[in-house]
């Protein structure tokens, strides 16, 4: 998903071949590590993403930037060709960024972690409630008093589940010197996909852009595998008289809770999950990269959360008949806070 706490993340990760001028294009990864000396902004009418990565490195070149890092980029809600593009600046001797605990939320004494730094990280717990929760905060207060009950520093909601009118949430607990986890490279082709079944036909170089086994996804959790590793049942919080009481997930009917079924050594993307048990994955911008959507949807609309997001383009994706989506583009509207989701479909 993309990081609403940060910026709307919408360049591909790719490094673009910028030979003809000096200042280079990070990635997310390289990018957050450093503290950047400018931020700017260039518009103009680019008809492709690599469009204006080369006019953004044409102006961070003049800046006298060795790199840059595009944060965001705005559409024009009259025309799609019209670009607002928003990069940080960073020397070739950019100091290291200083971790920034303060600019994390904080519930019941627990941090909220955002998906880009509690993905690196090997949780030591899992948390799964159910209920009914009118809003996110209730939600993200419920889910945090079960953390500081188990000890964690910090909490990462990955997914929910709408049940009528409940919400099934799981959550990944992490210590303060929680370990990194031995991730799968942001840019593996889905082996099931139609795209990793012919790189694995076309076998040497194109076979080792799919997916490793034994390795996690660099995008999502497997709830399955952590859920059977710690041992997790599923908490149902009584929304009439807010007791609680824990039942096997297992025991509970297909038509109300569908839980994950992915093996434990394969990689699990981003998921999301209706009410009916459809589901669809979330690609990341590499990994679309390297593969050719057969459709792109938008829909528009006033979104919170990067789960908001995902939530409504997986399954507006589902109901288009695609296997797999990737949030292209997130523009702004220019006259008020609604926002247009651009989305890749792919089989």
């Amino acid at each position: 998903m993309t990081s609403l706490k940060k910026t709307f993340i919408v360049a591909t990760l790719a490094l673009a071949p910028l030979s003809s001028f000096a200042a280079q294009q990070l990635t997310e990864q390289q990018a957050k590590d450093l503290q950047s000396f400018k931020s700017i902004t260039i518009r103009g009418a680019f008809y492709t993403d690599n469009d204006y990565v080369l006019a953004m490195s044409k102006a961070a070149d003049k800046e006298g930037a060795a790199s840059f890092f595009i944060t965001t980029t705005n559409i024009s809600p009259s025309n799609d060709t019209l670009r607002i593009v928003y990069a940080k600046l960073y020397k070739s001797d950019a100091p290291k960024a200083e971790q920034q605990i303060e600019s994390f939320r904080k519930f019941e004494g627990v941090y909220e972690y955002p998906k880009s730094k509690a993905i690196r990280l090997e949780p030591f717990n899992i948390v799964r409630i159910r209920g009914y929760f009118p809003n996110e905060y209730d939600m993200n207060q419920a889910i945090a008093k079960e953390a500081s009950a188990k000890g964690a520093y910090a909490f990462y909601i990955d997914s929910r589940s709408e049940l009528g009118s409940n919400i099934q949430v799981a959550a990944y607990l992490f210590k303060k010197d929680a370990p990194e986890r031995k991730l799968q490279p942001e840019n593996a082709i889905p082996y099931d996909s139609e795209a990793g079944q012919q790189a694995l036909a076309k076998g040497g170089d194109a076979a080792m852009q799919v997916e490793k086994p034994g390795y996690y996804s660099s995008s999502a959790f497997n709830e399955k595998f952590y859920a059977d590793k710690f041992n997790n049942k599923i908490k149902v919080i009584d929304e009439l008289t807010n007791k609680t009481k824990t039942s096997a997930a297992t025991s509970i009917h297909a038509s109300e809770v569908t839980t994950l079924e992915t093996e434990s050594q394969r990689v699990n993307r981003y998921t999301v999950t209706l009410s009916n048990g459809r589901k669809i994955q979330e690609l990341n911008d590499a990994t679309a990269a390297k593969m050719v959507a057969f459709d792109t949807i938008k829909f528009r609309g006033y979104y919170v959360t990067d789960q908001e997001i995902s939530y409504q383009a997986g399954k507006r994706a589902i109901d288009a008949g695609a296997k797999y989506y990737h949030i292209a583009r997130v523009a702004h509207d220019s006259n008020g806070p609604n926002i247009t989701v651009f989305v890749d479909l792919y089989r």
